[in-house]
């Protein structure tokens, strides 16, 4: 992450209005750049921003809006307009202050204490970003966002019937490995795949669709817990990292690049975690002092794991396991 990156809020574009005519038009950056709080222009790129940016339709354009480090949301459903599933809702978000009711002067309820509001489609994808990356509180969120789409819906069956209109997978109901478990592949509502004591894949998702979330889930895992592990093996070796990388390899689970970022294959996490993963771990870092496999080298790891050889051996036939895999 480039430490320029500081605004809340990055737009692809600033808007003006002409004072003569009163139109509003849209500029560009020619080069691509983004807009911080959508006037000032920087020289950051989208693929510059952190993954907890969310990309949506804000403020009369498209732009990415930080879900870290919110301290209080606010999701007003509106039920009167029925025409439109999240067009007339609001999401207040706030990263200092709580957000209270307010009366304007002129009589009209408000709130205040808020940096940004959020409507349409982006502010439920932002509610689950919140949720991530800010360790937020959104269960009852998500339920008042779920009574909503209930409403909308029995309001507009065509649009649920629109939903459910090709049949579900056959891959719903199967069983894929994570970390020591089998956990269902289950079908659920909502337009985003998340991991939650189950894989929970849109109902909608084709197979193909289906194998890509699934994946998706997995290098998000992946990239969680062996950073995790990165860092608790690394303080013990004293070493450190420069870097994590997650890739698909099958065979090489995991290694230590000459300027000692550490790549490891997503595929790790699906080990039955009889010690895999922290051997795999540990012979990377044990790169970082030592770049060959000398005797100096299986020294260091032995002494971090005793049963090291052992550990070789399952991941030799879980190696061999995932030569067979066909599915993902």
């Amino acid at each position: 992450m480039s430490k320029k990156v500081k605004s809340n809020l990055y737009m692809l574009g600033k808007i003006t209005r002409d004072a003569a005519t009163r139109e509003l038009t849209l500029e560009r950056d020619p080069q691509g750049f983004l807009f911080s709080d959508g006037r000032y222009r920087t020289k950051i790129l989208p693929e510059d921003l952190p993954e907890w940016y969310v990309y949506g339709y804000m403020y009369k354009q498209h732009g990415y809006i930080s879900a870290k480090g919110v301290k209080h949301l606010l999701y007003i459903p509106n039920y009167t307009f029925d025409n439109h599933l999240h067009k007339y809702d609001s999401l207040f978000i706030s990263y200092n202050e709580p957000i209270e009711p307010h009366k304007c002067e002129s009589g009209f309820n408000w709130y205040k204490g808020y940096d940004h509001i959020l409507s349409g489609s982006v502010l439920t994808e932002f509610v689950e970003a919140a949720g991530k990356y800010s360790d937020y509180d959104i269960g009852e969120i998500q339920r008042e966002i779920a009574r909503k789409k209930e409403f909308y819906y029995e309001r507009n069956p065509e649009q649920a019937k629109a939903r459910y209109k090709s049949p579900l997978s056959e891959e719903f109901g199967r069983r894929l490995p994570y970390r020591g478990r089998d956990y269902l592949l289950v079908g659920a509502g909502g337009r985003k795949a998340f991991f939650d004591d189950c894989f929970c894949i849109p109902v909608n998702y084709s197979d193909d669709q289906i194998k890509t979330a699934c994946v998706k889930i997995y290098r998000d895992l992946a990239r969680r817990d062996l950073a995790e592990k990165m860092q608790e093996y690394a303080e013990k070796m004293n070493v450190k990292p420069s870097g994590l990388k997650i890739n698909g390899a099958k065979t090489s689970l995991g290694n230590c690049s000459a300027n000692k970022v550490l790549s490891f294959s997503w595929r790790l996490i699906t080990s039955d975690d009889g010690g895999i993963i922290d051997y795999v771990v540990v012979s990377a870092l044990a790169h970082i002092i030592e770049p060959n496999r000398s005797l100096k080298y299986w020294a260091l790891v032995e002494n971090i794991l005793l049963d090291y050889k052992e550990r070789q051996r399952r991941l030799r036939i879980f190696q061999e396991q995932l030569k067979s895999e066909d599915w993902i």
